[in-house]
């Protein structure tokens, strides 16, 4: 369970590791007036240091999955939302979604392959130095994103 985060460390990545990152978050938390106070995503956690990708089942965005993944140059935020063939009408959901694209801060919503099935994900992307706070950020905006799209999604295309 991932609860509210104190680091006394210094919150700029300058291009971390995701296992690094992992270390980071899963300290315990210290009482040191000068250290960031973070709220990462309440959740389970594990690392696939092989891929540098932290992935997430977020409790407090209904158990959704996230994964965070780390490149060379950035962090990428992904959240699955739902099967491409699973959805009603693909072509009017996509053009929604094109135009609603605006609304979504900080996040945006594209067809990823999955498992051999194409899937709506959520998803935003940092600089590799960005710092902690921001990327804890883009967690919350790419959660909360991905809950928007799947509420849209089952409203008007189920």
């Amino acid at each position: 369970m991932m609860e509210q985060i104190t680091l006394t460390t210094p919150t700029v990545t300058s291009g971390i590791t995701a296992s690094e990152l992992y270390r980071l978050i899963n300290q315990p938390a210290t009482t040191n007036g000068e250290a960031a106070t973070i709220e990462w995503p309440e959740g389970d956690i594990t690392l696939d240091e092989t891929n540098q990708t932290l992935i997430w089942e977020l409790n407090d965005y209904g158990n959704l999955p996230i994964t965070l993944s780390r490149s060379e140059n950035e962090w990428i935020a992904m959240a699955p939302i739902v099967a491409v063939d699973s959805v009603k009408n693909s072509t009017e959901l996509n053009t929604v979604l094109l135009r609603q694209g605006i609304a979504l801060p900080l996040a945006s919503v594209g067809i990823v392959e999955i498992d051999g099935r194409d899937f709506y994900v959520a998803y935003g992307q940092l600089f590799g130095d960005s710092k902690l706070e921001s990327i804890c950020a883009e967690l919350h905006a790419t959660a909360s994103a991905a809950m928007d799209v799947a509420e849209l999604i089952q409203t008007h295309f189920v």
